[in-house]
């Protein structure tokens, strides 16, 4: 067993820390959420640390994270670095480890610093209010995408934020599945915007107020996400039914 690590300059002290987590993950720390992934929070002279532990991949991906491409947690350690470098909020990116078994990829860990915002899933419950929040998302989406960051999963759950004098701080957090796209085009922009919410009104309004500021027509952009929105639904629906397990027919008995 071997690993890699990648370690922040800024965070050269926790270098014993960080080469010690991979033996520490699954005995201390206090886990947080456990589902394909698993999160732990560790506490370091006071201060709470996030491990994210992604789930083991299947042998074809290890292949593919040993020879072919960078694993979720590189990917998530150097485009939280990118980020940063465009003045765009996401948490201190610390370390990542790759883990390594008979030569192949096994798990993958990424280090950041804690940030205890709540999401803005609020939204979506009460759509009708929070005009200041909307906007705040809005324009923090407008600013990634202007800077050509395009968020892989734009779910509610993956924006925190909190008040500030100024307004809404608003940080980003998942980003392993992202892309950076030098000029993305409209229909790549508004594609992005189609997993914030399935909740038509909310998505809607981000929707609308994510066009004002893009200068593009609110309800043309609104009918064009929520079209893709009705695709991807119907699609998913029909996946279920095709995967779903088909049942047995009870036995007839014919009476006479």
């Amino acid at each position: 067993m071997r690993y890699k690590y990648i370690i922040n300059p800024k965070y050269e002290a926790l270098t014993d820390f960080i080469q010690a987590l991979p033996q520490k993950f699954e005995k201390e720390g206090t886990m947080i959420y456990h589902s394909r992934n698993q999160v732990n929070i560790f506490m370091l002279s006071g201060e709470k640390i996030v491990v994210k532990r992604f789930r083991r991949p299947l042998l074809h991906q290890r292949f593919d994270y040993t020879f072919i491409r960078p694993s979720k947690a590189k990917r998530a350690y150097t485009y939280a670095m990118k980020l940063q470098a465009l003045d765009i909020s996401t948490p201190d990116p610390i370390a990542c480890i790759e883990e390594y078994v008979w030569g192949l990829f096994r798990y993958g860990y990424l280090v950041t610093s804690f940030c205890g915002d709540p999401d803005v899933r609020i939204l979506r419950e009460e759509w009708e209010e929070h005009d200041a929040l909307f906007d705040a998302v809005a324009r923090f989406i407008v600013k990634m995408h202007e800077k050509g960051f395009l968020h892989g999963d734009t779910n509610l759950s993956n924006f925190l934020y909190h008040k500030t004098p100024e307004g809404y701080h608003i940080t980003t957090i998942d980003i392993n599945r992202s892309h950076f796209v030098e000029h993305p085009s409209r229909e790549e922009c508004l594609k992005s915007l189609v997993r914030l919410t399935h909740v038509r009104p909310a998505l809607q309004k981000l929707v609308g107020r994510y066009a004002e500021l893009r200068g593009w027509n609110p309800q043309e952009s609104i009918k064009a996400v929520i079209g893709m929105l009705d695709h991807f639904e119907r699609k998913r629906e029909l996946r279920h039914k095709m995967t779903k397990p088909k049942g047995y027919f009870p036995l007839r008995r014919h009476m006479k």
